[in-house]
């Protein structure tokens, strides 16, 4: 994942995950590690939004927190930054761009629960569109497409789906699953399948 953000131009990368939000002086360190005048700050998580914009106040430059909230919302303000435009013009066409992802996440319940009127069960697979849990399978591949349709279905004009598969999904799953998801979509919508390592979450998917 760090190198998949690194390939589309980001300075630093403040490692974090589950139960490990970076701090504030984490995120202040690495906005003092960019060699610019000016920095952008994507979170990619509500939780740590405000340890972000707490670093403002101390920095010794301009910063500016961009409030994705999401690994796919961070990915499409990224592919929305033009170097030839202006800190003001750049931050608008990011924002934009996080305001057009839908946001999906495949994962697993750890344990037995009750949440949002759902029964879960231990080993069950969730999933979470927008944060929210949608429901639970037995299956992933019928759960990633069950999501990704759910999805669909919202925004009409949704053209590009992008999946970034976790660290224990392995690359002969990763291409049955696109396989599998290619075969249900509509016609003349673009499906990208990445490795994205990420832990946790089998899949990560983000619609446009």
């Amino acid at each position: 994942m760090q190198a998949l953000f690194s390939d589309l131009g980001v300075d630093n990368v403040v490692n974090g995950g589950q139960t490990m939000n970076p701090s504030t002086d984490d995120i202040l360190e690495a906005i003092h590690g960019t060699p610019a005048g000016n920095v952008i700050v994507l979170p990619y998580n509500k939780n740590i939004i405000m340890s972000a914009e707490q670093a403002i106040k101390l920095a010794d430059r301009n910063v500016y927190v961009l409030p994705t909230k999401s690994i796919p919302q961070g990915l499409a303000a990224l592919m929305a930054f033009d170097e030839g435009l202006e800190l003001r013009e750049n931050q608008m066409a990011m924002i934009k761009a996080i305001e057009r992802v839908g946001t999906g996440q495949i994962t697993f319940a750890a344990r037995d629960s009750s949440y949002d009127n759902h029964k879960i069960k231990k080993g069950e697979i969730l999933a979470l569109e927008n944060s929210k849990l949608a429901f639970t399978e037995k299956d992933m591949n019928k759960a990633v497409i069950r999501l990704i349709k759910s999805m669909l279905s919202k925004d009409k004009d949704s053209a590009f789906i992008t999946i970034l598969y976790g660290a224990d999904i392995s690359e002969a799953q990763a291409n049955e699953m696109e396989e599998a998801v290619r075969a249900k979509l509509p016609d003349g919508i673009e499906l990208a399948v990445l490795s994205g390592g990420q832990p946790v979450y089998y899949y990560l998917i983000a619609i446009e």
